[in-house]
Protein backbone atom coordinates (compact mmCIF):
# COMPACT_ATOMS: atom_id res chain seq x y z
CA UNK A 1 0.00 0.00 0.00
CA UNK A 2 1.66 3.46 -0.71
CA UNK A 3 0.67 6.20 1.80
CA UNK A 4 0.40 9.51 1.38
CA UNK A 5 0.21 11.39 4.36
CA UNK A 6 -0.51 15.41 5.58
CA UNK A 7 2.44 17.32 6.90
CA UNK A 8 2.62 17.52 10.70
CA UNK A 9 1.59 21.01 12.28
CA UNK A 10 3.41 21.19 15.17
CA UNK A 11 1.62 23.46 17.32
CA UNK A 12 2.48 23.30 20.77
CA UNK A 13 0.74 21.69 23.84
CA UNK A 14 -1.99 22.22 25.87
CA UNK A 15 -4.43 25.38 25.30
CA UNK A 16 -4.55 26.13 29.30
CA UNK A 17 -1.16 25.68 28.75
CA UNK A 18 0.81 26.00 25.58
CA UNK A 19 -1.63 26.56 22.98
CA UNK A 20 -3.10 23.76 21.51
CA UNK A 21 -4.07 20.58 23.66
CA UNK A 22 -3.01 18.30 21.31
CA UNK A 23 1.09 18.58 20.70
CA UNK A 24 0.65 18.46 17.28
CA UNK A 25 -1.21 17.25 14.68
CA UNK A 26 -1.15 15.54 11.29
CA UNK A 27 -4.72 15.87 10.12
CA UNK A 28 -4.62 13.88 6.93
CA UNK A 29 -5.44 10.57 5.55
CA UNK A 30 -3.10 7.76 4.84
CA UNK A 31 -4.53 8.49 1.19
CA UNK A 32 -5.09 5.05 -0.33
CA UNK A 33 -6.66 2.56 1.90
CA UNK A 34 -5.98 3.91 5.38
CA UNK A 35 -7.20 6.75 7.50
CA UNK A 36 -4.89 9.41 9.11
CA UNK A 37 -5.35 11.23 12.76
CA UNK A 38 -5.97 14.25 13.00
CA UNK A 39 -4.28 15.90 16.78
CA UNK A 40 -1.46 12.60 16.57
CA UNK A 41 2.12 13.17 15.30
CA UNK A 42 2.39 10.88 11.85
CA UNK A 43 5.54 9.78 10.93
CA UNK A 44 5.41 10.24 6.92
CA UNK A 45 6.81 13.15 5.66
CA UNK A 46 5.79 14.90 2.73
CA UNK A 47 7.31 13.80 -0.35
CA UNK A 48 10.59 15.58 -1.99
CA UNK A 49 9.35 19.11 -3.17
CA UNK A 50 6.25 19.05 -1.80
CA UNK A 51 4.50 21.53 0.42
CA UNK A 52 1.42 21.88 2.62
CA UNK A 53 -0.40 25.16 3.95
CA UNK A 54 -2.75 24.73 6.81
CA UNK A 55 -5.19 26.93 8.98
CA UNK A 56 -6.66 25.54 12.67
CA UNK A 57 -9.26 26.99 14.65
CA UNK A 58 -9.10 25.35 18.09
CA UNK A 59 -10.89 26.55 21.48
CA UNK A 60 -10.54 25.63 24.65
CA UNK A 61 -13.41 26.10 27.66
CA UNK A 62 -13.15 26.28 30.92
CA UNK A 63 -14.70 24.51 34.00
CA UNK A 64 -13.77 27.67 35.80
CA UNK A 65 -13.42 28.75 39.08
CA UNK A 66 -16.62 30.76 40.63
CA UNK A 67 -15.79 33.98 42.49
CA UNK A 68 -17.28 32.32 45.29
CA UNK A 69 -14.49 29.66 45.19
CA UNK A 70 -11.67 31.94 44.09
CA UNK A 71 -12.86 34.84 47.24
CA UNK A 72 -12.54 31.65 49.40
CA UNK A 73 -9.96 30.32 48.21
CA UNK A 74 -7.56 34.09 48.22
CA UNK A 75 -8.90 33.99 51.70
CA UNK A 76 -7.96 30.81 53.53
CA UNK A 77 -4.61 31.46 51.48
CA UNK A 78 -3.80 35.10 50.57
CA UNK A 79 -0.64 34.79 49.35
CA UNK A 80 -1.50 32.12 46.58
CA UNK A 81 -1.15 32.66 42.61
CA UNK A 82 -4.97 32.74 41.85
CA UNK A 83 -6.39 32.83 38.18
CA UNK A 84 -9.74 31.62 36.23
CA UNK A 85 -10.24 32.32 32.48
CA UNK A 86 -13.63 31.78 30.37
CA UNK A 87 -12.08 30.01 27.54
CA UNK A 88 -9.23 30.20 24.89
CA UNK A 89 -9.10 30.41 21.11
CA UNK A 90 -6.36 30.09 18.52
CA UNK A 91 -5.83 30.23 15.09
CA UNK A 92 -3.08 29.06 13.64
CA UNK A 93 -1.09 29.21 10.14
CA UNK A 94 1.60 26.21 9.30
CA UNK A 95 3.79 25.86 6.09
CA UNK A 96 6.20 22.84 5.58
CA UNK A 97 8.38 21.51 2.67
CA UNK A 98 9.54 18.28 2.00
CA UNK A 99 13.23 18.60 1.77
CA UNK A 100 14.05 15.13 1.03
CA UNK A 101 11.66 11.85 0.50
CA UNK A 102 12.21 11.68 4.72
CA UNK A 103 13.03 14.97 6.25
CA UNK A 104 10.42 17.67 6.06
CA UNK A 105 11.05 21.10 7.71
CA UNK A 106 8.13 23.86 8.32
CA UNK A 107 6.72 26.61 10.63
CA UNK A 108 3.70 27.37 13.05
CA UNK A 109 2.44 30.60 13.71
CA UNK A 110 -0.37 31.38 16.32
CA UNK A 111 -3.17 33.72 17.14
CA UNK A 112 -3.96 33.77 20.56
CA UNK A 113 -6.88 35.28 22.63
CA UNK A 114 -7.59 33.90 26.70
CA UNK A 115 -11.25 35.62 27.43
CA UNK A 116 -12.35 37.15 30.58
CA UNK A 117 -9.15 36.77 32.89
CA UNK A 118 -10.16 37.13 36.41
CA UNK A 119 -8.05 37.25 39.84
CA UNK A 120 -8.67 37.71 43.35
CA UNK A 121 -7.68 41.52 44.79
CA UNK A 122 -7.43 42.61 48.40
CA UNK A 123 -9.12 45.50 48.43
CA UNK A 124 -8.70 46.17 52.64
CA UNK A 125 -12.26 45.76 53.50
CA UNK A 126 -12.23 41.79 51.97
CA UNK A 127 -11.25 39.57 49.39
CA UNK A 128 -12.92 40.73 45.65
CA UNK A 129 -12.73 39.13 42.24
CA UNK A 130 -10.96 42.01 39.81
CA UNK A 131 -11.97 41.44 36.00
CA UNK A 132 -8.88 42.02 34.27
CA UNK A 133 -9.73 41.40 30.38
CA UNK A 134 -8.84 39.52 27.57
CA UNK A 135 -5.17 38.65 26.32
CA UNK A 136 -4.97 38.33 22.86
CA UNK A 137 -2.26 38.80 20.77
CA UNK A 138 0.32 36.85 17.96
CA UNK A 139 1.89 33.60 19.87
CA UNK A 140 5.52 32.62 19.75
CA UNK A 141 6.55 31.21 16.19
CA UNK A 142 7.18 27.30 16.20
CA UNK A 143 9.88 26.03 13.72
CA UNK A 144 9.92 22.20 13.46
CA UNK A 145 10.93 19.38 11.64
CA UNK A 146 10.48 15.48 10.90
CA UNK A 147 12.87 12.59 10.01
CA UNK A 148 11.60 9.52 9.36
CA UNK A 149 14.20 6.96 9.92
CA UNK A 150 12.70 3.83 9.63
CA UNK A 151 10.14 2.60 6.48
CA UNK A 152 9.19 -0.87 6.28
CA UNK A 153 7.01 -0.87 2.76
CA UNK A 154 5.56 -4.76 3.81
CA UNK A 155 3.84 -3.58 7.03
CA UNK A 156 3.23 0.20 5.64
CA UNK A 157 5.42 1.01 9.33
CA UNK A 158 7.10 4.61 9.53
CA UNK A 159 9.18 5.77 12.31
CA UNK A 160 10.15 9.72 12.79
CA UNK A 161 12.49 11.52 14.65
CA UNK A 162 10.23 15.29 15.85
CA UNK A 163 12.37 18.32 16.56
CA UNK A 164 11.88 21.51 16.85
CA UNK A 165 11.93 24.73 18.34
CA UNK A 166 9.55 27.45 19.94
CA UNK A 167 11.03 31.18 19.52
CA UNK A 168 9.72 34.17 21.48
CA UNK A 169 8.20 36.44 18.80
CA UNK A 170 4.80 36.95 20.43
CA UNK A 171 3.47 39.61 22.09
CA UNK A 172 4.45 39.46 25.44
CA UNK A 173 3.33 43.15 26.62
CA UNK A 174 -0.37 43.25 26.72
CA UNK A 175 -2.08 44.82 29.66
CA UNK A 176 -5.36 44.51 31.42
CA UNK A 177 -8.23 46.39 31.50
CA UNK A 178 -6.61 48.52 34.28
CA UNK A 179 -3.83 49.05 32.22
CA UNK A 180 -1.07 46.68 34.10
CA UNK A 181 0.84 43.59 31.94
CA UNK A 182 -1.12 40.39 32.19
CA UNK A 183 1.10 38.01 34.21
CA UNK A 184 3.29 35.87 32.11
CA UNK A 185 1.09 32.81 31.47
CA UNK A 186 -1.82 34.80 30.43
CA UNK A 187 0.68 36.71 27.61
CA UNK A 188 -0.09 35.71 23.94
CA UNK A 189 3.68 35.17 23.58
CA UNK A 190 6.53 33.04 26.68
CA UNK A 191 9.78 35.51 25.84
CA UNK A 192 11.53 31.88 25.65
CA UNK A 193 13.32 29.69 23.35
CA UNK A 194 11.57 26.47 23.94
CA UNK A 195 13.12 23.12 22.07
CA UNK A 196 11.24 20.39 21.69
CA UNK A 197 12.18 16.22 20.82
CA UNK A 198 9.64 13.54 19.80
CA UNK A 199 9.07 10.32 18.19
CA UNK A 200 6.31 8.69 15.73
CA UNK A 201 4.74 5.63 14.74
CA UNK A 202 2.70 5.02 11.75
CA UNK A 203 1.25 1.79 10.72
CA UNK A 204 -1.57 0.87 7.82
CA UNK A 205 -3.62 -2.03 9.04
CA UNK A 206 -6.20 -2.38 5.58
CA UNK A 207 -8.59 0.58 6.05
CA UNK A 208 -7.39 1.46 9.47
CA UNK A 209 -4.60 3.70 10.26
CA UNK A 210 -2.77 3.91 13.37
CA UNK A 211 -0.36 7.07 14.68
CA UNK A 212 1.36 7.33 17.91
CA UNK A 213 3.45 10.21 19.06
CA UNK A 214 5.06 11.35 22.19
CA UNK A 215 7.16 15.06 22.25
CA UNK A 216 8.92 16.77 25.02
CA UNK A 217 9.21 20.52 25.04
CA UNK A 218 11.68 21.91 27.93
CA UNK A 219 10.52 25.60 28.49
CA UNK A 220 13.00 27.90 29.79
CA UNK A 221 12.92 31.08 31.75
CA UNK A 222 11.33 34.06 29.24
CA UNK A 223 9.48 37.56 30.36
CA UNK A 224 8.66 38.54 33.87
CA UNK A 225 11.46 35.95 35.33
CA UNK A 226 8.64 33.55 34.33
CA UNK A 227 9.49 29.29 33.85
CA UNK A 228 6.01 28.71 32.23
CA UNK A 229 6.71 24.72 32.98
CA UNK A 230 8.20 21.89 30.95
CA UNK A 231 5.51 19.85 29.30
CA UNK A 232 5.50 15.97 28.04
CA UNK A 233 2.64 15.51 25.40
CA UNK A 234 1.90 12.14 24.21
CA UNK A 235 -0.84 11.23 21.80
CA UNK A 236 -2.75 7.78 19.88
CA UNK A 237 -4.76 7.57 17.51
CA UNK A 238 -6.51 5.30 15.05
CA UNK A 239 -8.59 6.53 11.76
CA UNK A 240 -10.91 4.37 9.27
CA UNK A 241 -11.12 5.14 6.14
CA UNK A 242 -14.88 4.95 5.35
CA UNK A 243 -14.79 5.26 1.40
CA UNK A 244 -11.53 4.22 1.05
CA UNK A 245 -11.62 4.51 -3.02
CA UNK A 246 -14.02 7.26 -3.29
CA UNK A 247 -12.57 10.09 -4.99
CA UNK A 248 -13.56 12.11 -1.27
CA UNK A 249 -12.42 10.55 1.05
CA UNK A 250 -14.07 10.18 4.26
CA UNK A 251 -12.19 9.25 7.85
CA UNK A 252 -13.42 8.40 10.89
CA UNK A 253 -11.28 8.88 13.82
CA UNK A 254 -10.53 8.74 17.82
CA UNK A 255 -7.69 9.50 19.89
CA UNK A 256 -6.45 9.91 23.13
CA UNK A 257 -4.73 13.53 23.79
CA UNK A 258 -2.57 13.41 26.87
CA UNK A 259 -0.29 16.12 28.42
CA UNK A 260 1.66 16.58 31.85
CA UNK A 261 2.59 20.15 32.78
CA UNK A 262 5.65 21.05 35.23
CA UNK A 263 4.80 23.74 37.95
CA UNK A 264 5.57 27.44 36.68
CA UNK A 265 8.29 29.21 38.41
CA UNK A 266 8.89 33.35 38.90
CA UNK A 267 12.37 33.66 39.63
CA UNK A 268 13.23 31.13 42.63
CA UNK A 269 9.37 31.00 43.80
CA UNK A 270 7.52 27.93 42.20
CA UNK A 271 3.65 28.10 42.26
CA UNK A 272 1.34 25.65 43.90
CA UNK A 273 -1.46 26.33 41.86
CA UNK A 274 0.07 25.66 38.10
CA UNK A 275 1.03 22.50 35.93
CA UNK A 276 -0.84 18.98 36.09
CA UNK A 277 -1.95 16.20 34.12
CA UNK A 278 -4.82 15.79 31.46
CA UNK A 279 -6.24 13.58 29.23
CA UNK A 280 -8.77 14.05 26.19
CA UNK A 281 -10.83 11.53 24.04
CA UNK A 282 -11.33 13.07 21.16
CA UNK A 283 -13.54 11.87 17.92
CA UNK A 284 -13.01 13.30 14.72
CA UNK A 285 -13.13 13.21 11.53
CA UNK A 286 -11.70 14.41 7.99
CA UNK A 287 -12.52 14.74 4.49
CA UNK A 288 -9.46 14.62 1.95
CA UNK A 289 -9.28 14.87 -1.96
CA UNK A 290 -5.71 14.58 -3.30
CA UNK A 291 -5.10 18.33 -3.11
CA UNK A 292 -6.78 19.01 0.11
CA UNK A 293 -8.07 17.94 3.55
CA UNK A 294 -10.95 19.17 5.71
CA UNK A 295 -11.23 18.18 9.59
CA UNK A 296 -13.00 18.48 12.55
CA UNK A 297 -12.78 16.83 16.34
CA UNK A 298 -14.20 17.31 19.66
CA UNK A 299 -12.15 16.89 23.00
CA UNK A 300 -13.70 15.27 25.65
CA UNK A 301 -12.04 15.58 29.25
CA UNK A 302 -11.56 12.16 30.84
CA UNK A 303 -8.50 13.17 32.99
CA UNK A 304 -8.57 16.73 34.93
CA UNK A 305 -5.94 16.62 37.67
CA UNK A 306 -4.07 20.46 37.75
CA UNK A 307 -1.87 21.03 40.88
CA UNK A 308 -3.57 22.80 43.12
CA UNK A 309 -6.34 25.26 42.78
CA UNK A 310 -7.23 25.87 39.01
CA UNK A 311 -9.87 26.07 36.35
CA UNK A 312 -10.17 22.45 34.73
CA UNK A 313 -10.76 21.86 30.61
CA UNK A 314 -13.97 21.28 29.67
CA UNK A 315 -14.74 20.34 26.24
CA UNK A 316 -12.40 21.58 23.37
CA UNK A 317 -13.54 22.26 19.72
CA UNK A 318 -11.46 22.48 16.09
CA UNK A 319 -11.77 23.13 12.88
CA UNK A 320 -9.05 22.82 9.81
CA UNK A 321 -8.18 23.19 6.28
CA UNK A 322 -5.09 21.94 4.62
CA UNK A 323 -3.85 21.88 1.45
CA UNK A 324 -0.88 20.32 -0.33
CA UNK A 325 1.06 19.78 -3.44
Amino acid sequence: MKLNALVPAFLGASLLAPTAFASHTAAGGLGTGSGSSINTESAVPLARDGWSVGLRLEQQQSDRLTDAEMEQIATDDPDADLHSIDQLNVISLDAAYGLTENVTLGLTLPWVERQDVRAPEDEGGGVEIGREGDSKGMGDLKVFGLWRFFQESATTSHAGLLFGISVPTGKDDDTEAEGEPFEQEFQPGSGSWDPFLGVAYTRGFGRVGLDASVAYTLVNEGSQDTDLGDYLAYNAGLAYALTPDAPLRWNAVLELNGLWRDKQEIGSETLANSGGSWLELTPGITLSSTKWTAFANVGLPIVNEPNGDQDEHDIRFLLGFRVRR
